[in-house]
């Protein structure tokens, strides 16, 4: 990994999108000059068209990090997220590990790996909507060396309340970890937004808006382990145990 590029900071673009417009999108946000990642909401794209948005990133040379719902896939199928180098080449997927009763009532499967990815910038991980409210997934990213995680949601805040908790959620992650958080939803008719947390918790960026892209410069360089050397390990095994 090159040490300079964690150095100089890392410019996140976090995007609330139009719904009905994902490839349109993806045109726009990634025009811009300044972004190096571009982080797009949970379900942005269907399966159908990955190849489209990897050649979206390799014609505009920029980073994407993305949700994608699977479409027609004849078996199980999955809410992921995928991470495209600026080559246009796929170098990490997640699938969302905790679901919600309604994606469960629509058939979705639970994930069954967490899995950090090794970028030009540093490691990341991607907690996917919900997830980012299971401390276990954040600090098993951070266990292997993540020092950012990126969190597409799916809605907008539905009310002031939602706003306030997922807020909390996100900041929590980030200081309880010693790493960075930023999260973007669509744009729907709930209140979109987007977050970004310093690794002691300050707000780098919170917007609740309509259609645009929020820019935040980030320096991998001070994220810190303080809390994951002081963990006890055989005290949690009730985090691990199954339903009784």
């Amino acid at each position: 990994m090159d040490a300079a590029k964690l150095n100089v900071g890392m410019v996140i673009a976090l995007s609330v999108k139009d719904s009905d417009q994902p490839l349109s999108e993806l045109e726009k946000f990634t025009n811009d000059k300044k972004a190096d990642i571009i982080l797009f909401p949970e379900d942005h794209i269907y399966s159908d068209k990955l190849q489209d948005l990897q050649e979206i990133a390799r014609k505009r040379k920029k980073w994407i990090v993305s949700g994608m719902e699977d479409r027609d896939t004849g078996g199980k199928k999955f809410k992921h997220a995928v991470i495209v180098n600026s080559l246009g080449e796929i170098v990490g997927r997640h699938r969302k590990t905790s679901l919600t009763y309604d994606e469960l009532s629509k058939g979705f499967s639970n994930g069954d790996s967490i899995q950090a990815v090794e970028t030009e910038f540093g490691v990341v991980g991607v907690c996917i909507c919900y997830e980012m409210h299971f401390p276990e997934v954040a600090r098993t990213y951070a266990l292997q060396g993540a020092k950012l995680i990126f969190n597409p949601v799916g809605t907008g805040m539905w009310h002031e309340k939602q706003n306030l908790v997922w807020t909390a959620v996100g900041r929590t992650r980030a200081s309880e970890n010693g790493i960075f958080t930023v999260g973007c939803s669509h744009q729907n008719d709930a209140v979109p937004f987007v977050y970004a947390y310093a690794p002691d918790g300050e707000c780098l960026v919170q917007s609740r808006d309509v259609n645009r892209m929020v820019t935040v410069t980030l320096d991998l360089s001070k994220c810190f382990g303080m809390f994951l050397e002081h963990r006890q390990p055989h005290l949690y095994g009730k985090l691990v145990e199954g339903k009784k």
